[in-house]
């Protein structure tokens, strides 16, 4: 019975996390469900009897999260063997070995049992120790799972929390991270309350019922300076009046495409974005305005170029794309695929070729001045390992049909375009910081133009990718996103959640292009300035706002919270390890009696 107990414990706690996240039944998540979803995963490895039980309770709980909330996974077509099965059992195993650290504070039975009722035990028994101790190792656990080349950052804590803004600004210092721990605090907090309203009338001396009152308390108090803190920061933050000092008046266009076209029909596609930006034009010269920028969706032109440079002087026929930018007079920042050639000095060799999914700028003529190639790519989807290796290429036809895929970006790239100027920055100069030499530089004639970042689609998850962009000189950042292949409200939507957080991480404002959605601007805060509807053809003009650049403590610090977590694991295991011995529970136990005694008389 008590088996049964357990495995509905972590499974119930699965469908509260999942319900938590933005989903298709909550679009935008609850925050409610995401502060109890992990009571009773705490309660779970609590009272788990074994290791190889708490193994197996984070397995199940795992990968029953990651199954339901990130079920759009399996609409990637052939690759929904590696997106969704063999992310889920990556995941699924990942949570069960960190369900054993979890577990390491409860391991001891018999000794916790002795020292549940006692104001004399070793500090892992304390109520506060577990509490933050659990926590701790979830945010690593969710650190763990989020970075590197296997990272999936989706179905986390942080992501149900869109929606309680004022407790999001944290991660302008502690980066998701902190919104995750605190909130996985008060689960613990939670679970505890109701196991001490169970132990409570199980004790008959009055001195018990205070030591275990006293520990509880404790915990609570804790919990409620940084949770109080957090809001303190979060309504100062949410609400202090942001001046921007800059602005690009924007056309976004979502041209809603179906990616799994067959053929893709790319001029079609080039056709409906630019019927679309014409009329946001016609509508801002109505208003005597001009756009400054055109925004197209990542894989717009499927076409490689720099070689399709001139094919795209006279394609589509209705209207050439070069011609379609003179005639709009307007730069275009567009996605698309980009082929590199090295070729080798020795030339016995051949020359070397890469693939990457990328952005491209055009100018105000229809000239290429540059491109920015994805530093991030989706593991098994968009980069196989060993994908030039013959065997591996055989294999993969045979399995999923696939060619060659993309290659990762190795460079931060720019694109430095005319704005509108809101403010004199002889007064107010504008600071750069650089992370390799770790100094800070005035950048010089930046009085009308605006440095632009362009991360593409799964770059905006990542600290790796996202945090040199902004310290090496990103003002604006746009990111050009496909996530229409999932043909799901609840994978747009978490993935929009997901890159407000670098808006508030380094307090500068996102633009989002994608195919279906979310297609939006979003301001420092996380707030959402403008947006499109989801999976409709449309398009969206907007004077995005540009601030003034400041290095935030999580931009200048990076991921130092769940390296504290890290920290704090590892101390606290040395000190659990030198007392898990005997004497030591005897000497405690012996301490309490008397202790208990000589108050009860």
């Amino acid at each position: 019975m008590k088996s049964i107990l357990q495995v509905f414990y972590a499974i119930f706690s699965a469908i509260l996390l999942a319900l938590a996240i933005p989903n298709e039944l909550i679009p935008m998540g609850c925050p409610l469900l995401a502060f109890i979803a992990l009571i009773p995963y705490y309660l779970a490895i609590k009272n788990s009897n074994s290791y190889k039980e708490a193994f197996w309770l984070g397995f199940l709980q795992t990968i029953t999260t990651h199954l339901l909330s990130s079920f759009w996974l399996a609409f990637f077509r052939d690759f929904a063997i590696f997106t969704l099965g063999a992310s889920a059992i990556a995941t699924g195993f990942i949570g069960a070995l960190f369900a054993l650290l979890l577990y390491l504070p409860f391991s001891r039975k018999k000794n916790e049992a002795l020292c549940n009722f006692s104001l004399y035990k070793p500090f892992h028994q304390n109520q506060t120790f577990k509490a933050v101790y659990f926590a701790a190792v979830y945010t690593f656990f969710e650190y763990f799972k989020s970075n590197g080349f296997l990272g999936y950052p989706w179905g986390t804590v942080s992501s149900a929390m869109y929606t309680f803004p004022i407790f999001t600004q944290i991660a302008s210092i502690t980066g998701t991270y902190g919104i995750t721990f605190i909130t996985v605090f008060f689960n613990c907090i939670c679970a505890q309350c109701f196991e001490l309203f169970t132990d409570y009338y199980h004790v008959d001396l009055k001195c018990q019922k205070n030591a275990l009152l006293k520990d509880y308390i404790i915990s609570t108090k804790f919990f409620a300076v940084i949770f109080g803190v957090s809001l303190i920061y979060g309504i100062i933050q949410y609400n202090i009046p942001r001046v921007p000092v800059k602005q690009i008046t924007t056309i976004t266009v979502q041209q809603n495409s179906d990616p799994w076209e067959v053929p893709y029909d790319e001029m079609k596609n080039i056709e409906i974005s630019q019927k679309l930006s014409l009329e946001k034009i016609a509508e801002l010269k109505n208003q005597n305005k001009k756009p400054q920028l055109i925004v197209w969706s990542e894989g717009t032109l499927m076409s490689a170029f720099p070689s399709a440079v001139r094919l795209f002087e006279h394609m589509p026929e209705s209207l050439p794309l070069k011609s379609f930018i003179q005639t709009s007079d307007t730069p275009l920042i567009t996605g698309a695929s980009y082929r590199y050639t090295l070729t080798p000095l020795d030339n016995t060799k051949e020359p070397q070729r890469k693939f990457y999914n990328s952005t491209l700028l055009f100018n105000q003529k229809g000239d290429l001045k540059g491109y920015y190639a994805k530093l991030h790519l989706v593991p098994f989807a968009e980069l196989i390992p060993g994908k030039n290796n013959p065997i591996v290429k055989k294999i993969l036809r045979k399995l999923i049909n696939f060619s060659s895929g993309w290659d990762k970006g190795d460079s931060l790239a720019y694109f430095d375009l005319p704005c509108t100027k809101l403010k004199d920055y002889s007064e107010n100069p504008i600071k750069i910081y650089d992370s390799n030499t770790e100094q800070i530089t005035t950048l010089s004639n930046q009085e009308t133009t605006v440095r632009i970042a362009t991360p593409v689609c799964f770059d905006d998850a990542f600290t790796e990718a996202m945090r040199p962009l902004f310290l090496n000189g990103a003002e604006l950042f746009i990111n050009l996103s496909d996530d229409s292949w999932s043909c799901k409200k609840s994978s747009e939507i978490q993935h929009f959640v997901i890159a407000s957080y670098r808006s508030i991480e380094y307090r500068t404002t996102m633009i989002r292009s994608t195919n279906a959605g979310v297609s939006c601007v979003i301001d420092p805060t996380g707030r959402i300035l403008s947006s499109l509807p989801l999976f409709e053809s449309c398009a969206q003009t907007y004077d995005v706002p540009v601030y003034p650049r400041n290095i935030t403590f999580y931009a200048r610090f990076g991921d130092w919270l769940p390296l504290l977590c890290i920290l704090f694991f590892l101390i606290s295991s040395w000190f659990m390890y030198k007392t898990f011995t005997p004497t030591d529970y005897n000497s405690y136990e012996r301490k309490s009696k008397h202790y208990f005694v000589k108050n009860s008389q």
